[in-house]
């Protein structure tokens, strides 16, 4: 692991509902809105309803000549009049985002929260963005709702909006899972698509090093991934079969929970990407089983880092059959794949905080488990790059 210099950019975070490992065993300003000033310096007050907002947007909420504080970091500007009627979201401490037919933007806090939805759009509102986050704030607020709400007098809401970044200091990103992960190029790639653009902002972090033969080959190898490695049986600490991992846990042949949490403890991690389950799902796991690890999981990573963002991906399809791997089957691996992709849809938004948000990342859609998988099971060139790709489209508002 390389220490890398700090930074301090302000960046955005989009909660992605479908857009958000494994073994073999497997980031302007209007016209002042209100009372406001351009910026809001000290958790000041927004203009109301999109009095003054921007034609193309909401205003970004001001600092009031009287001063006002506005509690918990400030309200947001309104939405903009562009919206139609009724256009203008409502306001909330916190700041509630504005919303427009050009995508309203929250009010600029100097610290605390920012706005955590676009609500209540008007005509044909889109990505609503969430405020940017001030010196000293812990994170950005999560965003518009993912769906969109319905606009008053108007036609959609916003389509979701974006949080900010995690804040000064270099970005520490740790991959968890089994050998999808671990034994993979997909960490590789994406090590050498964001170097070509943020090098010396990030850092891969973990307890191990592993490396497929990929290429780039001096990619930063740090992960917390374990091949052959079942989350359920991670978190009970139960082992089928003598079952031996690559590599071998601190605590024995296979990870249990509180070798992770010593990982979170000792590195803590800004961003944990995960993608876990699909031995779980071959040895045919039940779905609330391998829920429970992930909430054993979000719950280490948020003691290691109150503010951590985590993205668990919806797994990659699999096509074990004897042709692709000797004497295995896995009849119901694609209805079991499909039930957990199910589940973690439903669970990330219920466990998701405004503090350590949740993103879902689709890794499923668009792989193919014949074409891109050298097995049946594990990506292969095509395969890593899908996911790295994926991986980076969450990544990137970080930085």
């Amino acid at each position: 692991m390389t220490k890398l210099r700090r930074f301090g950019r302000a960046g955005r975070f989009a909660l992605l509902g479908g857009a958000l490992a494994l073994a073999c065993s497997k980031n302007e300003v209007p016209s002042a809105a209100g009372n406001g000033g351009s910026h809001a310096v000290s958790g000041g007050v927004g203009g109301s309803n999109g009095n003054a907002a921007n034609a193309t947007g909401g205003s970004i909420g001001g600092l009031p000549a009287n001063g006002t504080s506005a509690g918990s970091g400030g309200v947001g500007g309104d939405g903009a009049p562009n919206g139609g009627t009724g256009a203008a979201a409502g306001r909330q401490t916190g700041g509630r985002a504005g919303a427009s037919s050009g995508g309203g933007r929250a009010g600029m806090l100097a610290g605390g929260s920012a706005g955590t939805r676009a609500a209540q759009a008007g005509s044909s509102a889109t990505n609503g963005s969430a405020g940017r986050l001030g010196a000293g704030g812990a994170m950005a607020g999560a965003g518009g709702s993912a769906s969109g709400g319905t606009g008053t007098g108007g036609k959609s809401g916003g389509s979701g909006g974006s949080a900010g970044s995690v804040g000064a200091g270099t970005l520490k990103i740790m991959a968890i899972g089994d050998s999808t992960t671990q034994s993979t190029c997909w960490r590789a790639l994406l090590w050498q698509t964001l170097n070509g653009k943020h090098a010396g902002h990030f850092d891969f972090v973990g307890s191990h090093r592993s490396d497929a033969g990929c290429s780039p080959s001096n990619y930063d190898q740090d992960n917390e991934a374990y091949g052959s490695s079942l989350l359920s049986e991670a978190v009970s600490g139960l082992f089928a079969n003598n079952r031996m991992c690559s590599p071998p846990a601190a605590s024995g042949p296979c990870p249990k929970l509180n070798d992770f949490i010593t990982a979170f403890q000792s590195y803590k991690p800004d961003v944990a990407l995960i993608h876990y389950g699909t031995n779980d799902v071959w040895n045919s796991i039940a779905t609330s089983s391998i829920m429970a690890g992930f909430d054993d999981l979000v719950n280490g990573l948020r003691a290691a880092n109150a503010g951590v963002k985590i993205f668990v991906a919806q797994i990659i399809p699999m096509n074990v059959t004897t042709a692709t791997c000797g004497g295995c089957s896995c009849s119901a691996c694609t209805s079991n794949i499909a039930a957990l992709n199910s589940a973690i849809a439903a669970w990330a938004p219920m466990h998701s905080t405004a503090g350590s948000p949740i993103g879902v990342v689709d890794q499923n859609t668009g792989f193919d488990a014949v074409a891109d998988t050298r097995d049946g099971v594990h990506p292969n060139d095509s395969g890593s790059q899908k996911m790295a790709a994926k991986w980076d489209a969450v990544l990137e508002p970080l930085f």
